[in-house]
């Protein structure tokens, strides 16, 4: 399972290593990527409470949690040929 994670108040390289050393804290999560204003997580069991502390703890509020899942799954149930134009779709951007 993977979680995007949109946050508010980060302005900095500094507020991202502090969101990342908080949520490697979490237990079995793995930080894919961390940048101003959003971060991914994956791993087997993410609760959106847990997410939230940590990002929390960090100093910064959490806008949205979205589940990336569904999204890739949207992608491969379309056909080959059209592969190409549905694999550059972007979600969201930084404010």
């Amino acid at each position: 399972m993977k979680k995007v994670i949109i946050i508010e108040g980060m302005s900095c390289e500094h507020c991202v290593k502090r969101v990342r050393k908080e949520l490697e804290k979490l237990e079995n999560v793995n930080v894919l990527s961390v940048e101003i204003g959003k971060a991914v997580i994956e791993g087997d069991v993410l609760k959106d409470e847990a997410i939230k502390e940590a990002i929390d703890e960090a100093g910064y509020d959490v806008k949205e949690i979205k589940d990336e899942d569904e999204h890739h799954e949207n992608i491969h149930e379309s056909h080959g040929h059209h592969m190409k134009h549905k694999k550059m779709h972007h979600k969201g951007h930084c404010h």
